[in-house]
C-alpha cells in the first residue's frame, strides 16, 4: 500500500484558515478548498484536524483532484470524523467523481437521524445502515473500492475490532477526484471535523492512525522515504546507526521504548512501531514470553 494523498496538519497553528496551500510537513495540500469554510483545529484524537464550517446557503468542500490522485480504479480512503449533531436533512460526508471531476461515481451521506447511506453513480441509495452513528464522538470511516465493488466501514476512533457500521454495493468505476464535505447549498452542517485524511492506491483498508499513550506521533520535517528520525511529542526517536532505507527497528536515545500502561498480552498492541503505507503503526504481537515481544 502507498498513500498518495494525506493531510495531518502537524505544525499548523490552531484557528488558521485552510486553503489550497495549507499543509504540514509531508502533507498533500487540497486542490480545492471552499474559501472561508475550513480552519485548523487543535483538538480531537489525532490533533490537529480540520473544522469544516458550511457557510449559509453555500457549499463547504475539500477536494483532491486528478492533479494529486491521478486516475484510480482500486483505492482506499480513510478519515477521522466527528459531528456534534446531525444535519437537518441528508448530507454528504465523502464522494468520488470521474470524467475530470464532473461525474459522480459514489457518495456516502448521513441522514438527520444519523443513519449512514451508500449511493451509486446515479445517486441512488444502494445500502443503508440499520443503526445510527453516535454524535459528538470521533469516528473513523473507511471506504475501499476495487473496480465497482465498494465497502464502507465506520469504526470508533482507533478501534480495529468489529465496525459500528458496514455497507457494501456496486458503484461507478474509475475516479479522478475525492471530495470531503458538501457541494450543496443546503442543509447547513452542524460542527463537522475531519482528521488524518488519507488516500491509498490499493483496495486495502488503511486502518487506524498510530499513536502513543504519552502523546501523539508528529511528522518530522526531515521524514522522507529514507527516514532517520521520528519526532514524538515528548522527545525525539533516534535511528540505529546501521539503519538504511528500509528500517526494521527503532530505539530511543539513552532510554528504552516505553510500554503503554494498559498493554497486556492480548491487546495486539506493541511498543514497537513499523512504517506501513507512509505511517508509523504498532507492530502486530503474537505473545509476550519472558518479557520479550514475539512479533508476527
Amino acid at each position: 500500500m502507498s498513500l498518495i494523498a494525506r493531510w495531518y496538519g502537524h505544525g499548523l497553528a490552531d484557528g488558521i484558515a485552510l486553503d489550497t496551500t495549507t499543509a504540514g510537513p509531508g502533507d498533500t495540500h487540497f486542490d480545492t478548498a471552499t474559501a472561508g469554510a475550513a480552519h485548523v483545529d487543535a483538538s480531537g484524537l489525532h490533533p490537529p484536524r480540520i473544522r469544516l464550517d458550511q457557510q449559509p446557503s453555500g457549499p463547504a468542500q475539500l477536494v483532491w483532484s486528478s492533479a494529486t490522485i491521478g486516475t484510480l480504479d482500486a483505492y482506499a480512503i480513510r478519515t477521522y470524523l466527528e459531528m456534534n449533531a446531525w444535519p437537518s436533512a441528508g448530507a454528504p460526508l465523502c464522494q468520488a467523481y470521474g470524467s475530470g471531476n464532473t461525474a459522480l461515481r459514489w457518495r456516502v451521506d448521513i441522514t438527520l437521524a444519523g443513519i449512514l447511506r451508500l449511493r451509486d453513480a446515479s445517486n441512488t441509495i444502494i445500502a443503508t445502515a440499520t443503526t445510527a452513528l453516535p454524535a459528538g464522538e470521533e469516528l473513523r470511516p473507511e471506504i475501499v473500492v476495487d473496480g465497482t465493488d465498494a465497502q464502507v466501514t465506520v469504526h470508533a476512533g482507533d478501534d480495529e475490532s468489529e465496525p459500528l457500521v458496514s455497507l457494501a454495493g456496486t458503484v461507478g468505476a474509475t475516479i479522478d477526484a475525492i471530495r470531503f464535505g458538501s457541494p450543496n447549498t443546503a442543509p447547513t452542517w452542524p460542527t463537522l471535523h475531519y482528521g488524518a485524511l488519507a488516500v491509498a492506491n490499493t483496495a486495502t483498508p488503511i486502518g487506524a492512525r498510530s499513536h502513543a499513550a504519552s502523546g501523539m506521533w508528529a511528522v518530522d520535517a526531515s521524514l522522507t522515504a529514507d527516514p532517520h528520525a521520528r519526532h514524538h511529542a515528548t522527545g525525539t526517536w533516534d535511528a540505529e546507526a546501521e539503519m538504511q532505507a528500509a528500517p526494521r527497528t527503532r530505539r530511543r536515545a539513552a532510554a528504552n521504548w516505553a510500554i503503554e500502561a494498559a498493554l497486556t498480552i492480548d491487546t495486539g498492541i506493541s511498543p514497537l512501531y513499523v512504517q506501513a503505507g507512509g505511517e508509523w503503526r504498532p507492530a502486530d504481537v503474537r505473545e509476550m514470553t519472558g518479557g520479550a515481544w514475539r512479533l508476527a
